[in-house]
């Protein structure tokens, strides 16, 4: 078992788990005032794998956020940052900063555990986004985002992109639902470290030798469903799916040692102030 103060810290990585943006949308609060201050916070628990590939899930502790002014907002959405400079209705666009979890000693995989540690890793970049509401039904929405980062903390030195295609649409006046798609990609850098397996590590782990190249790493879907229990309370839920791809997918650490299909799900609790 991880400390816990890492187990916490990895709740944040559920893949927008029960999270950001959409989540207050998620809650059916009243239309703002222009440069209204409004937020969200939620606490929960979330069920997801243990690290990326692994075959083992964890069940660990879940604190999310976020904070509104107009349509400007600072969100925190699965393990990244994002500030939205835009009072728009229409685009986003900002910064973003990113913490990928790396490898400890204490995973339960002994083969990919013999692979050596793997520090945490910062990035940085920058996302944009468009957005249309009332598209096939009154208040709905639906957005799509894309943003790229790089490493600047010298742990695996690459770049990740992402696009999530998101919809969001209230049934009823109390339940509002969010379906996402996305797609992941990773450049020779990022692959490298983490999915590579080195001749000592392949003596070392018993895994086959194995080079492992960037490419799209990843596609998944996901669903949430968040239902008011009164003008600030809500019951939020999520399931979510990823499947590794290409060498990604290939790599003894997740074909021998792990696992190509990644669930995870959630249950939280959310308040709007």
């Amino acid at each position: 078992m991880q400390s816990y103060v890492k187990y916490f810290l990895t709740g944040f990585s559920a893949t927008a788990l029960l999270l950001g943006a959409d989540i207050a949308m998620a809650q059916d609060a009243p239309q703002p005032e222009e440069n209204e201050v409004r937020g969200t916070v939620i606490g929960g628990v979330a069920w997801l794998p243990e690290y990326e590939g692994a075959d083992e899930n964890q069940v660990i502790p879940l604190v999310a956020g976020d904070i509104y002014w107009g349509e400007r907002y600072l969100a925190l959405d699965g393990t990244s940052l994002r500030l939205n400079v835009l009072n728009s209705t229409t685009f986003e666009i900002g910064p973003v900063a990113n913490l990928t979890f790396g490898r400890d000693d204490e995973i339960e995989s002994a083969s990919v555990r013999a692979l050596g540690q793997i520090d945490d890793a910062y990035e940085v970049g920058a996302f944009a986004a468009i957005k249309a509401r009332s598209v096939l039904a009154d208040g709905d929405e639906v957005k799509l985002r894309l943003e790229a980062m790089s490493d600047v903390s010298d742990v695996h030195d690459g770049w990740l992109a992402n696009a999530v295609l998101s919809y969001r649409l209230p049934v009823g006046d109390r339940l509002t639902v969010i379906a996402d798609t996305s797609v992941r990609f990773a450049d020779d850098e990022y692959a490298d470290t983490y999915f590579t397996v080195s001749a000592p590590g392949a003596t070392a782990s018993g895994l086959s030798e194995f080079q492992a190249q960037g490419g799209i790493k990843d596609i998944g879907v996901s669903l949430t469903a968040a239902y008011a229990l009164g003008e600030r309370w809500s019951l939020v839920g999520y399931a979510g799916y990823r499947r590794l791809l290409g060498d990604f997918a290939d790599s003894p650490v997740v074909e021998v040692a792990g696992n190509a299909d990644q669930f995870s799900a959630g249950i939280g609790v959310g308040m709007r102030f």
